[in-house]
């Protein structure tokens, strides 16, 4: 009871809570040589207490859906994101396209930082193809 009470007034305080902020991040393929018709890469976010809140699809009717992910790994700070869609090469895109928007919740001062890894991307006759990927930063809201 005396530490729960302890607890109540440091927060009440100020002096144990911490500013929840948020943050989305979209996240882009470039595939500026052939129809994007599948990718998978991994999303990860740095900093501490960060958490993935939500994934949502792109903006061209191809990744419209969101990608494919563990929710479980969601959970945490790192997810792989992975669509496929066998549409005829002129409903894919060309160039960069958003494929998807991450949303994150972190804690604390210090904002969280990102790094993202391709691991595969085809065309709709499932050759690898090379593409870039690229993300941005929303910005931050609370």
């Amino acid at each position: 009871m005396k530490r729960t009470l302890c607890t109540l007034l440091f927060v009440a305080l100020g002096l144990g809570a911490q500013q929840v902020h948020f943050t989305a991040v979209d996240i882009f393929v470039d595939s500026p040589n052939a129809p994007l018709a599948a990718y998978q890469l991994e999303f990860v976010a740095h900093g501490n207490q960060v958490r993935i809140a939500g994934i949502e699809g792109g903006e061209h009717d191809a990744f419209k859906t969101p990608p494919f992910y563990d929710p479980k790994a969601m959970q945490q700070e790192r997810v792989i994101l992975a669509a496929l869609n066998a549409a005829q090469p002129g409903k894919l895109p060309t160039g960069k396209t958003r494929v998807a928007t991450v949303h994150l919740q972190f804690a604390g001062p210090q904002p969280p930082t990102f790094s993202l890894k391709l691991q595969t991307a085809a065309d709709s006759e499932g050759t690898i193809i090379s593409v870039q990927t690229t993300f941005t930063e929303r910005g931050r809201y609370e």
